[in-house]
């Protein structure tokens, strides 16, 4: 869903392809291959790559899958991959599904099709060979408020016997994404835009919380998952500032990510700060 958006950005942004201003018309329409349609069918306007974000516009990260997938298709999947998508998150204590990024060499060697530009436009927007889990997208965002490193989860820090000092079992570990940070950044006014400005997709979620003094930015998703429906995702982190949580939630086949994804985590992070 809508939360790779911020994939695309980075792909798009960080290899030169877009400028960090990129401008595009959303008219609520796009057409190159097939009529495609914005979830807001009035469109948006004239938005840049940050405004594209808040506004989550389907048309402006359209043109994005298709500029990646007639450059370079294999561009967006090797971004997608080293900012943590399709290979093992490295939490080595359970098994975990290293999820699906597809490319055209996958699509060849597992169902003998020909890749077209086509199949960007749509992973760009998270649909089509894409299968990503909420740890990823977990570790993604927090990459993302803390300017850029990959946190290697673990489930155990220290551990001892009851009564004797605990020992280190597993030290915090970062792979940096080495992404410019002026489109970390740029991806950070349009994501902490989401739950503020009124065409933000979750400020209505956010409006009356008492998080907004310190700030919460996310993304909100929504994931068809014909034909049972969609899955609901939000993922976001706070404070804005110097974050210290990063949150996702994703409800299966549950509706709107705005509307049933993005409370959880608003509860959840009250919790965390201990908000009333």
């Amino acid at each position: 869903g809508s939360v790779m958006k911020t994939v695309s950005a980075a792909a798009v942004a960080d290899s030169g392809l877009y400028a960090l201003d990129e401008r595009y018309t959303c008219s609520g329409i796009w057409s190159r291959d097939i009529t495609r349609y914005d979830w807001f069918p009035p469109g948006h306007g004239t938005l840049d790559l940050a405004g594209a974000l808040t506004n989550s516009c389907n048309p402006y990260f359209y043109e994005v899958g298709y500029v990646l997938g007639t450059n370079d298709p294999f561009l967006f999947t090797e971004y997608a991959n080293r900012l943590g998508f399709g290979v093992p998150t490295g939490i080595g204590d359970i098994a975990e599904d290293a999820g699906l990024i597809g490319d055209p060499d996958w699509l060849r060697e597992t169902y003998g099709g020909t890749w077209t530009y086509s199949e960007n436009v749509n992973m760009s927007i998270g649909q089509g060979y894409v299968q990503v889990t909420p740890l990823q997208v977990a570790r993604w965002f927090a990459a993302l408020g803390n300017g850029g490193d990959l946190p290697t989860p673990y489930l155990v820090e220290r551990a001892g016997l009851i009564g004797d000092d605990l020992r280190l079992v597993r030290a915090p570990e970062m792979t940096p994404t080495e992404l410019d940070p002026a489109v970390i950044a740029t991806i950070q006014a349009g994501i902490c835009a989401v739950t503020t400005e009124s065409y933000g997709t979750a400020e209505f979620v956010f409006r009356d919380s008492p998080l907004q003094a310190l700030g919460v930015c996310g993304k909100t998703g929504t994931a068809q998952d014909l034909p049972r429906g969609t899955h609901a995702w939000f993922a976001g982190y706070a404070p804005r500032s110097v974050p210290e949580i990063a949150v996702v939630a994703m409800v299966e086949n549950a509706g709107e990510g705005s509307a049933v994804a993005a409370p959880i985590v608003r509860d959840v992070m009250e919790a965390y700060f201990d908000l009333d």
